[in-house]
């Protein structure tokens, strides 16, 4: 088998690792499982990505200036002012191009560090009709994507609560929003009396900041536990044909033969998984095992399931 150096890069012992699979009769289709995963194209961009990264980390680099295109704009100006030679007009014209000025206004952000948001300021009165020690302000910033938090109402208090955080979404990356907090408002829209229908809409017509007023709940659940474990479907799914779903917008859809990483088994019917090679990074909801096989076993027993095949298996 061939040696690494110390020098061998992330990617270098990937592909070193794939050439070295070898077919084996008993476990013929996980080696071709593995030998698929580590042949992405993906996956090796991802490692040439991290070897970047560190060695920038390593170099530790500084920026010269924090206001390159200041020093443009005055560059420009100088040279507008006066005749210029042929070599002179070239550089004018290269520093009036609109991609080299946005690119120099990239590098004044980065080296300004100045990445946060401008968010507008938090109202005066958001504590007037709570305890000051139980209400919660949490101000996210999202784009188009959901926020990645399911909702319920509860049947004896009738308060609205969280009822599902999903991986990777906006709600869990702020590390603010967590399952049975209870949600009061929404960019100032008191939710108390409105359907959960009425607030998923609210909360996917909200763009840019949005505002919650939470009741955080009397003991904080733990963040969802990490879970490696990667699955190859049997089977196509669609959330949208899928009445028993609790939110089809947070579905995952896959189709036969894709891999599934299953990211959380919190939930006993619903777990949450991505799809291996996806780009987006928020997870999504699909049926667990056990809840698939006995909805394929009810179906079976009634005529309308005459696959008997299982549902999926892990890898």
């Amino acid at each position: 088998m061939p040696v690494l150096s110390e020098d061998s890069g992330l990617h270098e012992t990937l592909a070193l690792l794939t050439s070295q699979l070898r077919p084996d009769s008993n476990h013929k289709e996980e080696m071709g499982f593995l030998k698929d995963v580590f042949s992405e194209k993906s996956l090796s961009y991802l490692m040439k990505i991290h070897e970047k990264l560190r060695h920038y980390e390593r170099q530790s680099p500084t920026p010269v200036l924090h206001s390159a295109a200041g020093l443009v704009e005055d560059v420009i100006e100088e040279l507008q002012t006066a005749p210029v030679n042929n070599e002179e007009k070239e550089l004018l014209q290269l520093l009036s191009t609109p991609h080299l000025r946005a690119m120099l206004v990239v590098h004044d952000t980065v080296a300004q560090k100045n990445f946060d948001p401008v968010l507008p300021p938090l109202p005066d009165n958001f504590d007037d009709d709570f305890d000051e020690e139980s209400v919660k302000i949490v101000r996210l910033v999202k784009n188009k994507e959901p926020l990645g938090a399911t909702i319920r109402r509860d049947e004896h208090t009738g308060a609205v609560i969280v009822a599902r955080i999903m991986r990777g979404g906006a709600a869990d990356r702020s590390g603010l929003v967590h399952v049975g907090d209870e949600l009061r408002e929404v960019n100032g829209i008191a939710v108390l009396h409105k359907r959960p229908e009425e607030i998923s809409q609210i909360l996917a017509q909200s763009q840019g900041s949005i505002t919650l007023k939470i009741i955080p709940a009397i003991k904080e659940e733990d963040r969802l536990k990490d879970s490696k474990v990667f699955m190859r479907a049997l089977f196509c799914y669609n959330p949208k044909e899928d009445r028993a779903i609790p939110c089809q917008e947070a579905g995952l859809p896959f189709k036969r033969r894709h891999i599934l990483e299953v990211v959380s088994q919190d939930d006993p019917t619903w777990w949450q998984a991505k799809r291996v090679g996806d780009t987006n990074l928020r997870a999504g909801l699909i049926p667990s095992k056990q809840f698939q096989e006995r909805r394929l076993m009810y179906r079976r027993s009634i005529g309308t399931q005459p696959n008997p095949r299982t549902v999926k298996r892990p890898l």
